[in-house]
């Protein structure tokens, strides 16, 4: 077999490959929209109706969107989300911040230093409850070693989960103990995969190392810090387990978050399944907008880089 015979038969066979990729792709897909469909238009369902889990014999009254109208004038429901974007607004924010950083710092001092990496990112094996757990054991005020730390600076002793504030920051701080090894693998990966050519030049022509990371590396990280971001923002909305275990949304609601408000609403306290199914959409609804957004700027600052 010739050289071109072998080329000829390769390129008929991934046009062929081409043309029906999608057949490759049709069983994920059935099996995606026979998983996720069928909730997702009975969560539709219940929103516009009238149901109390705790009162069946009242039955299934529709309603249309009075739920949805309740949402915007519910100040517990409005605070709620409040909370959510301050939550997921710090915690992603400071988690990419801490790990581009530490990322360069990485890639520049430590490139085969394996057993750093392996360390850092031991936070993120561990299952959320179980760091809820340790950490609310570490927050305590009375034999938390949190406050034992502070101790010789001065830090008198502090009731991090009693105080709103503090409830907020702690929750912040967990998090992000244990989710910015993530930021950190995916930058890391992305800094480690750049080609060297574009930063030679650079050091040819006299750049600094402020011009080189502003216009070289921003612009060939960009897709990658996308990426982290996008994936980030989809699972700190996923928050019910640390703040469920460390404040269950308190003190009061000053930590109630989207997803512990509707869980009080349609199960713990109240049983209003269709109120807490409305919430659920709306959020579903925020999350693919802020989505959205995010992708259509991430554009515009990849075009502004270049």
């Amino acid at each position: 077999m010739t050289v071109r015979q072998t080329y000829m038969d390769g390129k008929r066979f991934f046009s062929g490959l081409s043309e029906n990729v999608w057949l490759m792709f049709l069983p994920a897909l059935i099996i995606l929209v026979l998983v996720t469909l069928p909730p997702f238009f009975y969560t539709i369902y219940l929103s516009v109706h009238d149901i109390d889990i705790t009162k069946p014999y009242l039955g299934r009254n529709f309603i249309g969107l009075k739920n949805f109208a309740t949402i915007f004038s519910d100040h517990r429901a409005i605070g709620s989300f409040t909370n959510t974007a301050i939550l997921i607004g710090g915690m992603v924010v400071v988690e990419f911040v801490l790990g581009l950083l530490l990322a360069l710092v990485i890639d520049s001092f430590f490139k085969k230093a394996t057993w750093l990496v392996t360390l850092i990112i031991i936070p993120m094996t561990f299952p959320r409850v179980v760091i809820g757990l340790v950490w609310r054991i570490m927050l305590n005020p009375i034999v938390g070693v949190v406050n034992y730390l502070l101790q010789p600076v001065g830090g008198g002793p502090v009731d991090w989960l009693a105080r709103p504030t503090w409830a907020m920051f702690s929750i912040i701080m967990v998090d992000v103990w244990q989710w910015t090894p993530f930021m950190l693998l995916m930058i890391l990966a992305g800094l480690q995969s750049l080609p060297k050519e574009p930063f030679d030049a650079s050091r040819v022509d006299g750049a600094g190392d402020f011009h080189v990371f502003r216009f070289i590396t921003l612009p060939l990280l960009q897709p990658i810090i996308v990426v982290a971001i996008v994936f980030r923002l989809i699972d700190a909305l996923r928050t019910f387990d640390i703040v469920y275990i460390l404040t269950r949304g308190g003190p009061g609601t000053s930590t109630e978050t989207v997803d512990i408000f509707a869980y009080y609403m349609g199960i713990s306290e109240a049983g209003r399944i269709s109120y807490a199914a409305s919430v659920s959409l709306i959020v579903l609804y925020v999350t693919i907008i802020l989505i959205t957004l995010f992708l259509r700027f991430s554009r515009q600052w990849r075009e502004e880089l270049y």
